[in-house]
């Protein structure tokens, strides 16, 4: 058995990286009146591909919206910097992988975001 990737990424960065708001929804996809903050970081993850017994693996992709190209592009930055450089822990061995970030506009609303993708490497429980 493995721990939830998304989850446990997001607990993560929550932990090594106070401030933000993060979510798994879009920043669009909250309700009006109830839109979190900038910056606001969403995390997703893929569709894991499990080697049994010990090892699985899913794509997580990270996507940060803020005030600025700039902003949104150096907070990416720093939060694929702290993945890459966790040691692991109960539920995650590591992150790797990295493709970003790379900077955009949201294609609904404008707002300029960077995201970038690594493989989240999940530790097995028994």
């Amino acid at each position: 058995m493995f721990a939830d990737p998304q989850l446990t990424t997001l607990t993560l960065l929550r932990a090594l990286a106070p401030g933000p708001a993060y979510g798994s929804k879009t920043h669009d996809d909250f309700p009006e009146g109830d839109v979190p903050t900038l910056p606001y970081v969403q995390v997703r993850a893929g569709t894991a591909a499990v080697r049994w017994p010990v090892l699985a693996s899913a794509p997580i992709r990270v996507v940060v919206w803020a005030r600025s190209e700039a902003a949104s592009t150096a907070l990416a930055w720093r939060l694929l910097g702290l993945l890459l450089d966790y040691e692991g822990g109960p539920d995650m061995r590591g992150f790797g992988n990295p493709i970003g970030p790379t900077p955009a506009d949201d294609p609904d609303t404008g707002r300029p975001l960077a995201a970038f993708t690594v493989t989240a490497r999940l530790r097995p429980h028994p």
